[in-house]
């Protein structure tokens, strides 16, 4: 089975200054990634290559087989958005807008899409300005859903949610995995990826860091403490290091075999690898 998405080499233009550049990634049917990084690092950018809003300058990018850069109508047609920004008019209902905007989809399904509405307790008749940011979000969803995409993009979608909210949210999309759809999520909330991704993409200043498995990441990343003695033993295999009260740390790539009896190893977190990687490639 081909790749719901694979890119290669591709990079995109936003504005007149900043590039996404060289980035490399597959994503297969009904997988969760993670996009992260810090503000500024190409995250939107790359998702607006994806959805057309930034013009792919190098580099090719495969949606189901399909060349976007050569057919980016019918990729465009694959792709659901859950985005922060407000791409729908507001002074719609939930209802007409499904209507409305459904016309430009030719799998899209009206009776679908109130079927998800009222399964996820989103009033039809409600004026989309009048809805809380969840339940925005989860108009959203019900209406790429509605449209049957291959791949769903969401862009930071739980930035000021409550953290219950942002659990059941999480819960959501992972059921949606059951069927052929596979997602690509941008958060600065890493510690919820750590639970439900299965792969991750880490982006800085506009070029690709990794793009791994969760395995991958642990099998290759590693946080160690020890002595300074023990640390500068390690120096060359650390990517960086810092100084705590009664010991040092330090973010180590290899094999392990450099690893000695005394230092505590520990699988890093997504944050200790952005507080890491960010800028040093």
């Amino acid at each position: 089975m081909q790749p719901i998405l694979q890119i290669e080499n591709a990079g995109a233009e936003r504005g007149s200054s900043f590039w996404l550049r060289d980035v490399n990634l597959t994503l297969e049917a009904g997988t969760f990634m993670g996009v992260i990084g810090r503000n500024g690092a190409g995250k939107t950018t790359l998702f607006h290559m994806l959805c057309g809003l930034s013009r792919i300058s190098q580099g090719n990018v495969r949606l189901n087989g399909i060349n976007m850069g050569q057919e980016p109508e019918r990729c465009r047609k694959e792709i659901g958005t859950i985005f922060d920004d407000e791409y729908f008019r507001l002074d719609l209902s939930v209802k007409y807008a499904g209507a409305i905007y459904g016309t430009y989809y030719e799998r899209y399904s009206q009776k679908e899409f109130l079927s998800y509405c009222r399964q996820f307790q989103v009033d039809p008749l409600q004026n989309l300005r009048k809805l809380s940011k969840g339940n925005y979000m989860k108009f959203q969803l019900a209406f790429a859903l509605a449209h049957h995409p291959k791949l769903i993009l969401m862009d930071e979608p739980e930035a000021g949610l409550d953290p219950v909210f942002r659990r059941e949210w999480m819960n959501l999309l992972y059921d949606i995995l059951e069927g052929e759809c596979s997602i690509l999520f941008a958060t600065h909330l890493t510690e919820e990826l750590e639970q439900y991704a299965d792969q991750v993409t880490m982006l800085s200043k506009g070029r690709q860091i990794f793009s791994l498995t969760m395995p991958e990441i642990e099998e290759r990343y590693k946080i160690v403490r020890g002595s300074k003695t023990q640390m500068d033993y390690l120096n060359q295999y650390l990517v960086g290091r810092r100084s705590m009260e009664h010991y040092e740390e330090g973010l180590y790539i290899g094999d392990g075999q450099e690893l000695k009896p005394g230092i505590s190893v520990s699988r890093p977190a997504l944050a200790e690898l952005l507080y890491y990687l960010d800028g040093k490639f």
